[in-house]
């Protein structure tokens, strides 16, 4: 098939809109919001006991449609979300093909398509192991290296929405991917002190990896340090703002979920670890995760607008591709 025949075949699977860059810079925020929302339902299928409500994959106990019993039911259902997941990042990798100009987010595209893919047999692995932590904890993590690439794909989709460019910040820029490694290991701990406390997934499932009292002390070390560097990001932006438009926008949104996360795993740890108060910290985990990376980013890599001709042009052949 020829290059031409290629894109008509593309321009027939997608909405026209969709291959703009004010429909893609949308497009790319609903994929955030979807890898987002595995997190928090996929730890509700281990908070509850769930995990093995289907024992075998990729079948439900040997039928498509499970046995109307509770735990079946939510472990099927995460299943079929995850695939309607799935269905919007490879949506969202083929309109970044039809983007022009949208190298860098159709990388970012395709890293969060290729992980969400990869949740799929991940998952029976999971299952055929009889749910071993560290394999729990991985699907944890491969869906926080989807909503990573997701997040990175919305934040060059709005870049070229706005005809704007990035570029780094030597004086802030370290002190931001310092914070971006410390959340990612705030976010890690967290996983790997789950992994250690009382929730295995299943009633019959006994097998733990670490030990929690040790891997709490970790995971609020990591936790302290972050506060630290994250007031001094905040001082920093407060007396020298941006030139990125969103650093400060981002980074008001972050610390308050930051420090209801805060609240909710000082709660949990000391009521008992109760499944209801760890399911609303996961789901916020995955938030924190989305709105610092997100915030680091910008401060990291600042955008600033490009010539306004090259903005203007780019307005006129996405109005051209819709009406195509």
């Amino acid at each position: 098939m020829s290059t031409l025949d290629q894109s008509r075949a593309r321009r027939r699977i997608l909405p026209a809109a969709w291959s703009t860059r004010t429909g893609f810079a949308v497009l790319s925020l609903v994929n955030v919001v979807a890898l987002w929302f595995i997190i928090p339902s996929g730890g509700l299928v281990r908070l509850t006991k769930s995990g093995l409500g289907c024992p075998d994959w990729p079948l439900c106990n040997g039928g498509v449609v499970p046995e109307a019993t509770y735990h079946s039911t939510i472990e099927y259902t995460n299943r079929l979300a995850s695939a309607v997941v799935m269905g919007v990042s490879i949506i969202t990798w083929f309109a970044s093909r039809r983007v022009e100009g949208g190298g860098q987010a159709r990388r970012m595209a395709l890293v969060a398509m290729a992980a969400s893919m990869a949740q799929i047999p991940l998952g029976g692995v999971t299952v055929m192991l009889d749910l071993h932590p560290l394999m729990v904890a991985s699907h944890f993590l491969l869906s926080v290296v989807a909503l990573t690439a997701a997040v990175l794909c919305a934040l060059a989709a709005r870049d070229l929405r706005d005809g704007r460019s990035r570029r780094a910040d030597a004086r802030r820029g370290p002190l931001a991917w310092v914070g971006i490694v410390v959340l990612l290991a705030v976010v890690v701990s967290g996983v790997l002190t789950t992994a250690a406390g009382p929730h295995s997934g299943d009633p019959e499932v006994i097998t733990r990896f670490g030990h929690l009292e040790e891997s709490a002390w970790v995971h609020v070390r990591a936790v302290a340090a972050l506060v630290v560097i994250i007031a001094a990001l905040a001082l920093w932006l407060w007396r020298e703002p941006s030139r990125d438009p969103l650093s400060r926008p981002l980074m008001l949104a972050f610390i308050p979920v930051f420090l209801v996360q805060i609240a909710l795993g000082e709660i949990q740890y000391r009521r008992g670890l109760p499944w209801e108060i760890i399911a609303v910290h996961v789901g916020v985990a995955g938030i924190v995760w989305a709105l610092g990376l997100a915030a680091a980013w910008t401060l990291a890599r600042p955008s600033s607008a490009v010539a306004p001709d090259a903005g203007d042009e780019s307005v006129r052949r996405d109005v051209a591709k819709v009406a195509l």
